[in-house]
Parts: C-alpha cells; sequence; structure tokens
C-alpha cells in the first residue's frame, strides 16, 4: 500500500486561492470596492484633512494627498489610483504603527517632525494590518487591495449614502433646535456645550453651531463625512439614549414622512424661515 502523498502547501507569495478562480474584470471591481471600505476603516477616527496632514508628515513632502482625492477613493469614485496617493496611504500607516509600537525607530523614517496636533491626530489613527504577520500594510498591499489579490478582515462602518444625507440635510440644523428649546438651553450655553462635545476639528463644531442657529447648511458630502461626530456630540448634550445610527435611522423616518419633530417655534426657527422666504423669487420676477 503507497504512503499517501502530502498534500502541497499554498505557496505563501500568491494571493488567496479563491481570488484566482474569477475574472480578471470581476476581481478587480471587487478590488475597488474593498479598497474604498478599507479607507473607510481608516476614516473611522480621523477626518479628511487630519489624514491629508498625516500625508504630509509621513512623506515630509506636502500636497502628496488632497481632501479631494480622498473623498473620491473613499466613495468608489477613482478608476485609476494615483502612485502619490498610495504612496502616502502607505508610508501614514506604516509611520503611525511604528509611532504607536515601536517609536524608537520614527527617527529614521524620515518623515516631517512631529507637532502636538499631529501627535493627537496620531493618536486617533488605527492602522490597517496584513492579516496573516499583522505586520503594518504599505503602498504595495494598499494596491495589492485596489487589484483584488488582498482582503481585509476588517468590519466596514456604516455610512450615510447620498441620498440619506440629503434627506438629513434639509431635517438636522431645525430638528436640533427644537431638541434644544424643549429641553430649556440657551443658544449659548447649547453652543458652548456642543463645542466640548465635539470630537475632531473645531470648525466641525463651529460649522454645526451656524447651522443649528440658522446661518449655514449641512452639503451631503458634508453631513456624510461629520455624521459620527455631530450625532455624537448631540447625543452627550442632549442625553439621548440612541446611538449614532439609531439616530440616523430615527431622523431618516421623519425626513421620509415629510414629517417634522413638535417642537417650540423658537427665534432660530423663525429666522430660519425669514432667510428661506427672503430667498424665494417674487411673483412679480
Amino acid at each position: 500500500m503507497s504512503a499517501a502523498v502530502p498534500a502541497t502547501p499554498w505557496p505563501a507569495f500568491l494571493p488567496e486561492e479563491g481570488l484566482l478562480q474569477i475574472s480578471g474584470a470581476d476581481r478587480r471591481e471587487a478590488g475597488r470596492l474593498h479598497f474604498s471600505e478599507a479607507l473607510l476603516f481608516l476614516l473611522r477616527h480621523v477626518s479628511h484633512p487630519q489624514l491629508s496632514e498625516l500625508a504630509d508628515w509621513a512623506c515630509n513632502e506636502p500636497g502628496n494627498l488632497h481632501t479631494s482625492q480622498i473623498s473620491h477613493m473613499r466613495n468608489n469614485k477613482v478608476r485609476m489610483l494615483g502612485t502619490k496617493a498610495v504612496d502616502a496611504l502607505g508610508r501614514i500607516n506604516q509611520a503611525a504603527w511604528v509611532h504607536r509600537h515601536q517609536p524608537q525607530l520614527l527617527a529614521r523614517l524620515g518623515t516631517a517632525v512631529l507637532t502636538p496636533r499631529l501627535e493627537g491626530i496620531l493618536a486617533a489613527y488605527q492602522p490597517l494590518v496584513e492579516p496573516a504577520s499583522q505586520s503594518p500594510i504599505g503602498a504595495g498591499e494598499l494596491m495589492a487591495i485596489y487589484l483584488g489579490y488582498l482582503r481585509l478582515p476588517i468590519e466596514i462602518p456604516r455610512s450615510l449614502t447620498t441620498e440619506e444625507a440629503e434627506l438629513l440635510c434639509g431635517l438636522i440644523g431645525e430638528w436640533l433646535d427644537g431638541q434644544i428649546s424643549q429641553r430649556g438651553f440657551g443658544f449659548r450655553e447649547a453652543s458652548r456645550q456642543l463645542q466640548e462635545a465635539w470630537e475632531g476639528e473645531q470648525a466641525g463644531a463651529e460649522r454645526l453651531v451656524r447651522v443649528i442657529g440658522g446661518m449655514d447648511d449641512y452639503s451631503p458630502r458634508q453631513l456624510i463625512e461629520d455624521w459620527e461626530r455631530i450625532s455624537a456630540a448631540a447625543i452627550e448634550v442632549l442625553a439621548l439614549e440612541q446611538g449614532p445610527w439609531e439616530l440616523a435611522d430615527a431622523l431618516l423616518e421623519l425626513a421620509r414622512e415629510q414629517k417634522r419633530p413638535v417642537a417650540t417655534v423658537t427665534p432660530i426657527a423663525r429666522a430660519r424661515r425669514r432667510r428661506s422666504t427672503a430667498k424665494e423669487p417674487s411673483k412679480e420676477d
């Protein structure tokens, strides 16, 4: 009786076997989608401008990763990745990992000088790691993800769709204004608490206050990027029991039913309506 022939192990240098069984077009399309998912994972705790700042730091060179590029990649609107963008994302990811786990090597990476601001951003950044080795992925692995040769076991955070963001844009300011009034907060006090509860760039907190006050409006893109920060601040200040996405679903249901919460007609609400009426052309025009 002949001895069993040992199975040949799958070479480590090849992609997962299943990824090679599908057509090239399908693999590349799946890779583009997964690349967007990986970028969404990176953007859980840092904003688009902060990721751009990290690129300048990690590459020690300005302009490698613009916020518009990040938005396009995040929203799966890039058909051909730019080499500088891939290089920057890889440098960020590896330098951030070294900063957290082997800071004694940081001086040898050729990054720009760290500042307290960058330290704060890096503290929030969660590096992507290669599944088998748990090593931080770089530009090569990112390109393998984009081409469909590498998949990461990551849990993709939920994000507002463009349609959902468009619905919430017309509701969020007035709803928050009503909730603040119902709780007896003055606008100044509510603004202070919202800015203290805000996680991230202070400019985002200031925009939220302007939207509540009827002095500004969110674009769908801004709302998509800032929803988790907006909802987290609102939940803390209003002492809501909902999570960010429970709140989103509740507000989306209101918006889809074309209803508005019953709330006190506040001075801000009246000002918003006057502002809206002023924009409407007269019948004589």
